[in-house]
């Protein structure tokens, strides 16, 4: 939930880039985020040098860098950690049938595609989208 959040915030402040800090109350108004909540993630956001924060009456919260040089990958790092597909990809002795198992390959595969999948997405594609209104899939697995 932390990394949706984090990517709908990054994405909300995007589409503002280059026009000074957005409070908080805006983007949790916006993108239906409980705005304590998101205050939590943009502090974790901000410690990973992705978000910058402001204070004072003009203040608020801006991308640290431009969005094409933000990935979802680095979002989803900071806010989530890995989070594999599959419990027994990081930990093969979380199930007796890691070392052979036909699925654990499969479970490789997706998590591999998906990585790099979230490498390549940057937060200024992920604008382009938004604007131009598509929610078509652009990824098959």
């Amino acid at each position: 939930m932390k990394g949706d959040y984090g990517l709908r915030a990054m994405l909300d402040m995007a589409a503002y880039y280059g026009q000074g800090p957005i409070e908080s109350s805006d983007i949790a108004s916006r993108q239906y985020i409980p705005e304590q909540y998101l205050d939590q993630i943009l502090m974790v956001l901000r410690k990973e040098g992705l978000v910058k924060s402001i204070r004072g009456p003009k203040g608020g919260h801006m991308l640290a860098k431009p969005p094409g040089q933000i990935t979802m990958a680095e979002v989803m790092q900071a806010l989530e950690g890995y989070v594999p597909p599959m419990e027994c990809l990081p930990n093969p002795d979380f199930c007796k049938l890691s070392p052979g198992c036909a699925l654990r390959e499969v479970w490789r595969k997706i998590d591999t595609l998906t990585q790099e999948i979230l490498n390549s997405t940057t937060i200024e594609e992920l604008a382009e989208r938004h604007r131009a209104g598509s929610t078509e899939t652009m990824y098959y697995i």
